[in-house]
């Protein structure tokens, strides 16, 4: 018998289709890049440059590049925070807006965005919560944030932007993304394992991210936003945190370089190892596929960083318990 899988897309249960509403979460864009565009179409006549990090997935830098808006990098240092001094060159004196994410939901942005405000007070501040859901809204002094819901939820869509006040996001997006239904199908399909080859479901779920790629100018669809109602967001934070506690106090124990935050709700607990190829590939051959953030795509387009090289994502989040943390625990001593 072959052992529990460990990550992978959400499975779309059945009998959330039928579930009471649970939340009133908003949802009105379809994807987080969908929010960013919507923020620099809203200020790009404000600017003349995107900062971003230099660590960071390649569907943000591909933003500002549609909209063709120059960008630069700043460093992002080990501990997953601006490296100052690289902060400093790259915004002062600009007319800029700056992009800060909240990586993995485990680091703190109110010093950095303090240090934002000093160095250039008109810099247009935007917070990048896709990672940080249970901290979209409350940090500090931002000028836009947004974050993105199928990441932490199982559903196929749905992101929102929040506007500091005298602000507002634009653009025009069309209705009902062709991609929901096939990543809706493939994810719900996943419900029967033993009924049909799983090649049915996958093949769903691949076209569904590639038109997701080629094609994001989308609002909410109805589909996610059902889905996004019936969901106990609440359960969801409390099983995501006691099983990064499970981790952190293994990966403490086994000397492996991570960070973590008991404050905070977690996407991933991020690990930082020198062999990272070595280590996933004994933990994929005992089915716990664990991911990279993030795989690099365009060096000029996503900086370098030598984090893209050694981060390694540990899965914590809702479909599991403290004995899969303790598996994944177990895998990693061994493949280390």
């Amino acid at each position: 018998m072959s052992e529990k899988v460990i990550g992978g897309e959400f499975t779309i249960l059945t009998s959330t289709l039928r579930g009471p509403v649970r939340n009133d979460l908003p949802s009105r864009y379809s994807l987080g890049r969908t929010c960013l565009y919507a923020i620099l179409e809203a200020v790009r006549d404000d600017i003349d440059e995107v900062i971003l990090p230099d660590y960071l997935c390649y569907s943000v830098s591909e933003v500002p590049m549609r909209l063709m808006i120059p960008f630069s990098h700043y460093h992002i240092g080990p501990d997953l925070l601006p490296q100052q001094d690289s902060l400093s060159d790259a915004i002062c004196g600009k007319r800029c807006a700056i992009v800060l994410i909240s990586y993995f939901g485990v680091i703190d942005l109110k010093d950095t965005v303090a240090v934002v405000r000093s160095l250039n007070p008109g810099a247009v501040v935007i917070v990048d919560d896709v990672q940080d859901l249970y901290s979209f809204g409350k940090d500090p002094d931002y000028d836009y944030c947004f974050t993105s819901y199928r990441k932490w939820l199982s559903v196929p869509d749905g992101a929102d932007v929040i506007a500091r006040t005298g602000r507002k996001e634009t653009g025009s997006f069309q209705d009902e993304p062709k991609y929901v239904s096939f990543k809706t199908s493939g994810n719900l399909l996943k419900n029967f394992p033993g009924m049909m080859d799983e090649s049915v479901f996958l093949h769903l779920l691949e076209k569904g991210e590639k038109m997701m790629d080629e094609e994001y100018l989308y609002k909410a669809s109805a589909t996610g936003v059902s889905l996004l109602s019936k969901i106990d967001i609440d359960e969801v934070k409390e099983s995501r945190k006691k099983n990064a506690q499970v981790l952190s106090d293994g990966l403490a124990k086994l000397g492996i370089p991570f960070i973590y935050n008991a404050e905070k709700t977690p996407l991933f607990v991020p690990i930082f190892v020198s062999d990272r190829k070595k280590l996933r590939s004994h933990l994929f051959s005992r089915n716990i596929f664990a991911p990279v953030h993030w795989p690099v795509e365009d060096k000029d387009a996503q900086g370098e960083n030598e984090l893209y090289d050694t981060e390694l994502s540990l899965i914590i989040d809702q479909r599991y318990d403290e004995s899969d943390m303790e598996r994944i625990l177990s895998e990693i001593k061994d493949g280390i």
